[in-house]
Parts: C-alpha cells; sequence; structure tokens
C-alpha cells in the first residue's frame, strides 16, 4: 500500500485486496475529517455497487485520516519534554503560544490543535492560553 499526502487530500494506492485502485480522500485545507472521496479503477473497470459495498471504507478512511493527521502534526513541532508552561503564566510562554497560533492561523491550521500539539496537552489547556493571551493583549479578540 502506498500512500501520498497533498495539498488537499491523500492518494492511497494498491490498499490491500484492491491493488491497482487509486483511491483518493480529500479534506478541508487544516482538517483531519474527509470531505470527499474519488475512486479510479485499473483499465477503466466499472465501479459497481456491488463492488463499493465489497470496499471497507471505514479502513481505508482511517488509513487516510492517519495519514493526514501524521501531516499536520509533522509541521507542529512539538517542544522539548522539558519545556513546559512556566508557573505563573509567564509572559514569555504566552508570546510562545501567540507565535504558533499566528503561524497555523496562516497555514489554515485550527490555531487550538497546533498548540496542543506543539506542548503536548489538550486542546481545552490551549484555548485557555489562547484566551489568556488575549486577556494580556498578544492577540487580538476572537473574530477579528
Amino acid at each position: 500500500m502506498r500512500i501520498k499526502n497533498s495539498g488537499s487530500g491523500v492518494t492511497v494506492e494498491d490498499f490491500p485486496g484492491f491493488e491497482g485502485h487509486s483511491f483518493i480522500i480529500g479534506f478541508p485545507t487544516g482538517g483531519s475529517k474527509p470531505n470527499g472521496f474519488y475512486v479510479k479503477a485499473p483499465n477503466d473497470q466499472p465501479v459497481t455497487a456491488t463492488w463499493l459495498r465489497r470496499l471497507p471504507l471505514d479502513r481505508l478512511l482511517r488509513v487516510a485520516a492517519e495519514a493526514r493527521t501524521a501531516e499536520i502534526a509533522g509541521e507542529v513541532q512539538p517542544a522539548p519534554a522539558a519545556e513546559g508552561r512556566p508557573y505563573g503564566g509567564a509572559d514569555e510562554h504566552i508570546a510562545k503560544v501567540a507565535e504558533v497560533y499566528r503561524w497555523a492561523t496562516e497555514r489554515n491550521i485550527p490555531p487550538r490543535r497546533a498548540i496542543a500539539t506543539r506542548w503536548a496537552k489538550s486542546e481545552a489547556t490551549a484555548g485557555r492560553w489562547i484566551a489568556e493571551a488575549r486577556k494580556k493583549g498578544v492577540l487580538p479578540p476572537a473574530g477579528r
């Protein structure tokens, strides 16, 4: 099986049991949930309803989503294990949160997810850090 990421989707070729077929699974920009599906059969074989029912779509979509998530996570470099949020909410940490936030929005990646990945924390914690950065004026208010 070969998997290739592209800007708007993931191509899976030679999926087990469906050798010679190419499956293109589309994703929204920065998203990890599929929003489109295309099949290219070898030698222009017809794709019938019976054939489509045989396709383990849940496994195929899981493979594509994992590849897409790995690509997004690869772009967001995690912090070294020793680096975490300083106690007391140091301004230095909030500045780094704002930096990752801006980086993510430029690439259409959900900022909470990028911040959570960067520090290996939950998205709820990332949301609190974003709110703190807004409160301190490092990030503009939501929606601007």
